[in-house]
Formats: C-alpha cells, sequence, structure tokens
C-alpha cells in the first residue's frame, strides 16, 4: 500500500504542476485510490487529516471523491437556479368602495444663488 501511496503523490503532482486549480480533474483510478486508501486507514484508528496530508490533495477534495464528486467539474453543481421558497399570498378583491389612489406630484426646486 506504501509503494501505491508514493505513486499516487507523484501523479498528483504532476497533475497540480502547471494547472489552474480546480481544472482538470484527477482521473477516475487516482480518485478511487484515495477514497480505498482513506477507508482502511480510518478503519486503522487513522484520521481524516492525517489521511490528507500523506495523500496531498485538500480535505474538501477527499471529503468530494468520497461522496462520488468531482470538485470543480459542472456535472457536480446542480444546474437548475436557485429560488426563493414560495409563501401563501392571500388576494382579496378591491372593494368598492375604497378610496382612489392619491396621486403625488414632484417638483424641481433650483437653488438660488
Amino acid at each position: 500500500m506504501e509503494k501505491e501511496l508514493e505513486q499516487f503523490r507523484q501523479e498528483a503532482q504532476r497533475l497540480r504542476a502547471g494547472r489552474a486549480k480546480g481544472s482538470a480533474p484527477f482521473p477516475e483510478p487516482l480518485r478511487a485510490f484515495a477514497v480505498r486508501y482513506l477507508a482502511q486507514e480510518l478503519e486503522k484508528g487513522e484520521t481524516l487529516k492525517s489521511v490528507v496530508e500523506r495523500l496531498g490533495v485538500s480535505e474538501p477534495t477527499l471529503q468530494a471523491w468520497r461522496r462520488g464528486q468531482t470538485p470543480g467539474s459542472k456535472k457536480t453543481r446542480s444546474s437548475e437556479p436557485k429560488t426563493e421558497p414560495l409563501l401563501p399570498v392571500v388576494v382579496h378583491p378591491p372593494k368598492p368602495h375604497a378610496a382612489s389612489p392619491v396621486a403625488t406630484t414632484l417638483a424641481v426646486v433650483s437653488p438660488q444663488g
């Protein structure tokens, strides 16, 4: 497992070199190894932080891989726009004796000087 870990670290370093942050996600075999390695180490009583340090990837990235997501990819983001929750509104018909709206007049006053 240590040999695989070292290969993972080298490949991860190679993939990160010269690329913009969040671009070109890790290939599936690398993500699968990292998730498998994390599970084995957690069973042994290791902490997530120690595994993240050994793998050389960020904790959010490893957690996303664990959930089966690829951080930064458009596939993991919802394409639906976020909407506010709908609230019930009570609408009453206008009353026949309701007063008409008040008209407002605005005047521009220039300073005298």
